[in-house]
Formats: C-alpha cells, sequence, structure tokens
C-alpha cells in the first residue's frame, strides 16, 4: 500500500487515534512542507480554469489539507463531476471533524495541525467565524498559535511539529546555501 493510501485510512475510522497515526505518516515523510506554495499553486490553478490539473496536483504536504480538497471540490464541480465532487467533499468534512477531535482549541488542549494554513481553514470554512489576529505561544515545550476570533475568544493550535520542520527546513538550506558558495562547516586547517 502506497504511502498516500496509508493517508486516507482515517476516513473509514475517523477517530482521533487513526487520524494522528495517519498525520504522523504525513509529517514523517521526507518531503513534508508545512510552509509550502502548493494551497496557493491549487488556486491559482483553479482560478485560471485548469481544473483537471486541480485533479490530478497531489503530493505529500497537501493530503490532509482541508483548503486542498476544497479547491478539489470546486475543479469537480466545474467539469460537472457530482461523484468527484462528493468524495472530496466528503473528505474535507471529515478531515474537520478530526482535526476537532484532536483538542478542545484551549491552550490546555490546543487542536493539533499538520499545516499552518489548516488553522485558518478550520475557523472560516467550518466554524464559520473570522480571525482578527495571530500570537505564537510557546508553553513549556509546547508551541502554538493563538488565533483571536473576530468574536474575541481565542482558539490554540499546536504547532510544534510543523514549527520543527520550518526550523529544519531554514538550517538546511542554509547549509545548501553555504555549501553553494564554497563554504562548509569544517575546519580550515589555517584556523586553530
Amino acid at each position: 500500500m502506497k504511502t498516500y493510501e496509508k493517508v486516507f485510512e482515517f476516513l473509514t475510522d475517523p477517530t482521533k487515534e487513526t487520524f494522528l497515526k495517519c498525520r504522523e505518516l504525513v509529517i514523517s515523510d521526507p518531503e513534508y512542507d508545512p510552509y509550502s506554495e502548493d494551497i496557493e499553486n491549487l488556486q491559482d490553478l483553479l482560478n485560471e480554469g485548469k481544473f483537471e490539473e486541480v485533479i490530478r496536483y497531489a503530493n505529500i504536504n497537501i493530503l490532509l489539507s482541508p483548503r486542498a480538497h476544497i479547491c478539489k471540490y470546486f475543479a469537480y464541480k466545474e467539469l460537472g463531476d457530482e461523484k468527484g465532487r462528493n468524495i472530496e467533499m466528503t473528505i474535507t468534512q471529515i478531515i474537520f471533524e478530526c482535526l476537532e477531535k484532536t483538542g478542545e482549541g484551549t491552550k490546555k488542549s490546543p487542536y493539533i495541525i499538520t499545516r499552518i494554513s489548516d488553522e485558518r481553514d478550520l475557523v472560516r470554512h467550518h466554524l464559520n467565524k473570522q480571525d482578527v489576529s495571530q500570537n505564537l505561544v510557546k508553553d513549556g515545550d509546547k508551541i502554538m498559535d493563538a488565533l483571536t476570533l473576530d468574536d474575541g475568544t481565542q482558539l490554540y493550535f499546536d504547532i510544534k511539529d510543523p514549527y520543527q520542520r520550518l526550523a529544519f527546513s531554514f538550517s538546511k538550506r542554509n547549509g545548501q546555501a553555504a555549501n553553494n558558495e564554497g563554504i562548509t562547516d569544517k575546519k580550515k586547517w589555517w584556523k586553530f
């Protein structure tokens, strides 16, 4: 069974445990990038009317993204494919339900997300609310985003994994840039 197929196992048993197990497959993939431009790419393709390309667009970074599946829903809708549209809406709804099962949205029990865009997807597309500000909160070993909503309430999101991946990506990119410039971390023989 391919990784992509394993990621969707939670659809047949949408519990917190199965969702987090499937999420682990995504975040442990070497290609995982919680800040990738894949969502923007999908939206651009959708706006350009490239509906078949939207449907074919797939990688590890969008598998658990509600917005990616919403984009695919609209692509299927534009192509008149009712079955595809229904499948994408079902996937989107189950992802939202599973995101809600990961926590309570409180500082003590934040929602666990895969992509940073999942925060706003949950707030805007599922809870039908608007966020007005976002703050990074570190509490012990927890790293969270706190979104303040237009009604004054706050929702907390566990971003430890995306945050750590971002730090890893930055150090990896900086290391590659330094090596491309001929700079290495090795100590030169003339430096004591």
